[in-house]
């Protein structure tokens, strides 16, 4: 087993990105963000992503269904059926070629942070839960950078894809860290909030509050700059994906704190 082969199982198994680092690229991070204190044997790093259907978003930007298909197709159904059934499939796998990987859903650490959960289990190892930051784990596995709005974004998809990660005990042939940046800091994703960055919990502008179970972290993708982050990047070109028609095809709607349209409140 190499890295082309387990690259091959994975997109055999559905995942649209794949990307492998060393463990050792983790050097310097937190404790509690390290991959090798969920498993110190581990070696590799594998990331895999599936990529979210643009149409979902779109629904979205045409305000058809503002967390309906997107949050199911675009989050939750997508990364807890799909994304886990591809991750799952992939660690088969590679027990039944003799190696082990243990699979870990891309959720976000710092949220996690918020929510301690048990103490250690002997002096000097963290305390659980170790969450390692899925953004990190993606970027040095060269798939791709997070944008100034806090998105991941890949050169294929911009902003559209779900992330998982394995690490497993075997070393495999990495992939560089990518250096040319796709977000260029042209700052749409700005310029297309209505309201302020500290206010993402209260969007009404399609923003996904996660729930609990996701330490209630907040969904940017669909909401309006994640948004105007998509229509900016494929205006400009710098995606690989193509479609026939833009994204932005009309000016986008904007809502308050009250949900009131922008338009008609002014």
């Amino acid at each position: 087993m190499d890295a082309v082969k387990v690259k091959e199982a994975a997109r055999r198994f559905g995942a649209d990105l794949v990307g492998i680092a060393p463990l050792s690229r983790f050097d310097g991070v937190a404790p509690e963000n390290d991959p090798r204190n969920i498993f110190p044997q581990g070696k590799s790093m594998i990331v895999i992503g599936r990529r979210i259907p643009r149409g979902v978003l779109r629904s979205m930007e045409n305000a058809s269904a503002v967390n309906g298909f997107y949050s199911e197709f675009g989050l939750f159904m997508l990364e807890d059926q799909f994304l886990a059934k591809t991750t799952y499939d992939l660690v088969i796998w590679m027990e039944a070629q003799g190696y082990e990987a243990v699979p870990m859903f891309g959720y976000d650490a710092d949220a996690a942070a918020g929510f301690p959960l048990g103490a250690p289990v002997e002096n000097g190892k963290p305390a659980p839960n170790v969450y390692v930051n899925w953004q990190l784990a993606a970027h040095l596995c060269g798939l791709g950078e997070t944008g100034k709005n806090g998105l991941f974004i890949t050169p294929e998809f911009g902003t559209l894809q779900r992330i998982a990660m394995l690490i497993t005990d075997k070393e495999l042939e990495a992939d560089e860290v990518r250096t040319r940046n796709v977000c260029n800091d042209c700052n749409a994703c700005k310029d297309g909030c209505p309201l302020e960055d500290t206010l993402c919990s209260r969007c009404t502008n399609g923003a996904v509050q996660t729930g609990f179970g996701r330490f209630n972290s907040v969904d940017k993708i669909a909401a309006a700059c994640g948004r105007a982050c998509l229509a900016s990047l494929e205006a400009r070109g710098l995606l690989t994906s193509k479609f026939s028609t833009p994204f932005r095809t009309d000016k986008p709607w904007k809502r308050d704190l009250l949900n009131r349209n922008i338009e008609e409140v002014k």
